[in-house]
């Protein structure tokens, strides 16, 4: 289906293969030579990226050579992008405003395959653009839903999964792995110790680093 459309969404919640899959229609074209150009909206995406698919990444501020006086963007239909495809990564924090500078500078005969959680929070900025493509049908949607070994053994991404499932967290096992339970009476008290959490935290790392 990727490679066969113009416009396609692939999304699922953590662990499922988003990453992999793309990475295998990216081997796939860069095989018959196609351009493509790697987006995403924060810093460490680009990174992560460039780690599991070898091509190099930008911000989609970068990405659209952001003018350090004006703000406004040099790429636009005037200056498009030189790609035949484009991909956009953690597309669920792409605002309203953003997306419509991206698509400004796609060319016309480019693809585009928009990645991301639909279960994340949306985007800072207006809109909640990869929620309102995906209920559009307008567009093929892929969603991927099988958690696989490696990240099932994360009880994070466990229980994330059945939080979105409407299912409480299984808590038989949070003194072993990455997740933790914290009780709190109420809001007021979670902040409190969130933030006594993040402290201790912040202690310990600068102990070590003096340490080092």
């Amino acid at each position: 289906m990727a490679l066969g459309s113009n416009v396609m969404v692939i999304t699922g919640r953590p662990g499922v293969g988003k990453t992999t899959l793309v990475n295998s229609i990216l081997k796939i074209l860069l095989a018959k030579s196609v351009a493509i150009a790697l987006s995403a909206p924060t810093g460490r995406a680009p990174k992560r990226l460039f780690e599991s698919t070898g091509i190099e990444a930008k911000t989609i501020h970068r990405l659209l050579e952001t003018d350090a006086r004006t703000g406004a963007f040099r790429r636009n239909e005037e200056a498009p992008l030189a790609c035949d495809l484009l991909v956009v990564d953690e597309t669920s924090m792409v605002d309203v405003p953003l997306m419509r500078a991206l698509l400004r500078a796609l060319p016309e005969e480019a693809a585009l395959l928009l990645v991301g959680d639909v279960d994340q929070l949306p985007s800072v900025g207006p809109g909640q653009v990869l929620a309102d493509i995906i209920a559009s049908g307008a567009v093929p949607v892929v969603r991927l839903t099988e958690v696989f070994r490696q990240a099932a053994e994360s009880r994070i991404i466990v229980n994330a999964h059945r939080i979105n499932q409407g299912l409480m967290p299984d808590l038989a096992r949070v003194e072993s792995g990455d997740f933790y339970f914290v009780d709190a009476a109420d809001a007021e008290e979670g902040v409190r110790k969130l933030l006594g959490i993040v402290a201790r935290a912040n202690l310990q790392a600068l102990r070590a680093r003096s340490d080092t």
